[in-house]
């Protein structure tokens, strides 16, 4: 190898390392984002009370804004207003089967490995 070569090898070894733990700290700690306080303090005005999926591409959103609640509908690249409510709506009970706990069934088995009538 000549000199050039062997120079050029070397600026390598040394900087490559360098470079990739410069991007590492600029993506760990967020050196090349910009942080700007809000004009009036850090309190949020929005808040994402529920999202549900319909499709892997699609679903609804219920965003709060401020006093008003916002039902959205979004796909791939396309978001709607569904419905602009004054309070949030009533929680839906959930339609899961309640299933015994293992101590019920525990209970319900003799200790010949038969079920017992009840």
């Amino acid at each position: 190898m000549d000199k050039e070569m062997l120079t050029a090898l070397v600026r390598i070894v040394i900087l490559l390392p360098l470079i990739c733990g410069l991007a590492y700290l600029s993506i760990r700690f967020g050196f090349g984002r910009t942080k700007i306080p809000l004009a009036h303090g850090s309190q949020k005005r929005m808040r994402l009370v529920e999202q549900i999926s319909l499709d892997p591409k699609c679903g609804l959103s219920l965003v709060q804004v401020g006093t008003r609640y916002m039902l959205f509908a979004h796909q791939e690249g396309n978001i709607i207003l569904v419905r602009e409510m004054e309070e949030l709506p009533a929680a839906i009970e959930s339609a899961a089967p309640q299933w015994p706990g293992l101590v019920q069934l525990i209970s319900k088995v003799r200790p010949s490995g038969i079920k017992a009538d009840k």
